[in-house]
C-alpha cells in the first residue's frame, strides 16, 4: 500500500489498529523521569508507561543487563531450567511474605489475574457454581476471565453474552456489602487496594482487615491484584504492606520487568498443587530476557531506595495538593499513597490534561474527572515543584 503521510503521527493512525486514541506529540528518548520529543523539547513524564516505568527511562543498569542476555538467549520455554530465571523467582520469593513461594510467571496483568481465576477454580473444583466477588470501580483486565471482574461497563458491553453471570459486585469499603454476598458457593474475592483506572480510590485500612477476617473465617480466597500498585508505587513494595495482611494470591505486572512484557501471579505450595500439569502454560512466559529485566529492576529498586522516593516524593504531592484543593474550587478531592494520586475535579479533565502536555507536564486520566499521577520513583523534588505549579495553574 502507497500512502504519503504528512508526519509519523498520521501514518501510525492509518496503520495501527483505531483502538488507541493518538497523543499529538513523538516521544524519541527518555532519561529518568524525563521524556524527549523529536524537537528535544523535555516532557516531566507522570504517565509512567501506566505506572511500568517505575525506575525511571534508560536506567544504565537495566540497560547493561537487557544487552549482555539479548548477547546470550533471548527464549527458551519454561520448561527448561535457567539461572537468570531462576534468580528471579528466588527474588520474588524474598520480597514477598511467606508463604508465598510459587510464582507463575506471564506476559501481562490480565494474564496474572486469569491465571488467579484458574488457579482459585482448580481449588474449587467440588464446587458446581462457583461464585467470585469484585468490587464496583474495579479494573482488572481485559480478557474475557479479568473483563467479567471489571465493573465499569464501557468495557464490558459489548461482551456481556460471552461474560460469567458467576461474579457479583460488592461496593468499595463497604464490609456489610461483601457478607450480603458470600454464600456456599463463593470462592475468592478479587480486590485492588488502590483502585487505579477507577479513579485512585485508596481502601480504607479497617475494611481491608476485615475483609481479610471474613475470608479466613469462610475459607475465600483473597486475590490481592498489585498489577499497577506493586513494586514500589504506593511507597511500599507492595500495597498489601499498608494493610498488615498476607493475601492469599497476588497478581503483578506492569512495573515488574521496567518495560519487558512480564507478570507474576504467586501463591502458595498447598494453593499451587491443586493445579494439575497442563492446566495452565505460556510460550513466552519467563522467557530469559524479560527475567534479566526483572532481576535489574527489582536490584535498582532495592538498591536506589526507590520504595523510600515514592513515600517522600508522593508525600509532598498529597501535601500540597491536599492544601490546594481546600482553595481550588474545581477540585473535589486528592487521593493516593506514595507516588499513586487521583485529583478528582468537578469537570471532565481531557482539557486540562493537554493543557498540562503544552506545559511540558505529562498527565493521565483515571475515569472522566480525575487525573491520574504516576511518575517513575526516580522523580526528584525540582520535579515534583514543577509539576505543582503546572497543576496550580490548570
Amino acid at each position: 500500500m502507497q500512502k504519503d503521510f504528512t508526519n509519523k503521527i498520521e501514518a501510525e493512525q492509518f496503520f495501527h489498529s483505531k483502538l488507541f486514541p493518538k497523543k499529538d506529540i513523538v516521544i524519541k528518548k527518555g532519561k529518568g523521569a524525563i521524556l524527549f520529543d523529536e524537537e528535544d523539547n523535555e516532557y516531566i513524564d507522570c504517565v509512567a508507561g501506566h505506572a511500568v516505568v517505575n525506575i525511571g527511562h534508560s536506567h544504565p543498569k537495566f540497560i547493561k543487563a537487557v544487552k549482555e542476555q539479548v548477547e546470550k538467549l533471548t527464549m527458551i520455554p519454561p520448561s527448561y531450567p535457567l539461572e537468570v530465571r531462576y534468580k528471579l523467582l528466588e527474588k520474588l520469593a524474598k520480597i514477598t511474605p511467606k508463604p508465598l513461594t510459587q510464582t507463575f510467571l506471564g506476559n501481562s496483568g490480565t494474564e496474572a489475574i486469569e491465571a488467579a481465576l484458574k488457579l482459585v477454580l482448580a481449588n474449587n473444583r467440588e464446587k458446581n457454581k462457583p461464585e467470585v466477588i469484585a468490587f464496583k470501580r474495579a479494573f482488572h483486565g481485559r480478557t474475557l476471565g479479568s473483563l467479567a471482574m471489571t465493573h465499569n461497563i464501557k468495557y464490558r458491553k459489548a461482551f456481556l453474552s460471552w461474560l460469567s453471570p458467576h461474579i457479583k459486585f460488592a461496593s468499595y469499603g463497604d464490609i456489610d456489602s461483601v457478607k450480603e454476598l458470600i454464600n456456599e458457593n463463593t470462592i475468592a474475592i478479587f480486590i485492588e487496594l488502590v483502585q487505579g483506572e477507577g479513579g485512585v480510590y485508596p481502601a480504607p485500612y479497617e475494611f481491608v482487615r476485615e475483609l481479610k477476617e471474613i475470608c479466613e473465617d469462610n475459607d475465600i480466597f483473597l486475590i490481592d491484584d498489585e498489577v499497577q500498585t506493586g513494586f514500589g508505587r504506593t511507597g511500599k513494595m507492595f500495597a498489601f504492606e499498608h494493610y498488615d495482611i498476607v493475601p492469599d494470591v497476588m497478581c503483578m505486572a506492569k512495573a515488574i520487568a521496567g518495560g519487558m512484557p512480564m507478570s507474576a501471579m504467586i501463591s502458595s505450595e498447598d494453593i499451587f498443587e491443586k493445579m494439575q500439569i497442563g492446566e495452565h502454560n505460556t510460550t513466552y512466559g519467563g522467557n530469559p530476557l524479560c527475567c534479566a529485566a526483572a532481576n535489574a529492576v527489582i536490584d535498582i529498586i532495592q538498591e536506589e531506595n526507590l520504595v523510600e522516593n515514592a513515600e517522600k516524593q508522593g508525600k509532598r504531592f498529597l501535601d500540597d495538593l491536599t492544601d490546594f484543593a481546600e482553595e481550588a474550587k474545581l477540585i473535589r478531592e486528592v487521593r493516593g499513597k506514595g507516588l499513586m494520586i487521583g485529583v478528582d475535579y468537578r469537570i471532565r479533565i481531557n482539557d486540562l490534561i493537554q493543557k498540562a502536555q503544552k506545559m511540558r507536564i505529562l498527565l493521565l486520566n483515571a475515569g472522566l474527572t480525575t487525573i491520574r499521577i504516576l511518575p517513575p520513583l526516580v522523580i526528584n523534588q525540582n520535579q515534583v515543584h514543577k509539576v505543582l505549579e503546572v497543576i496550580h495553574s490548570l
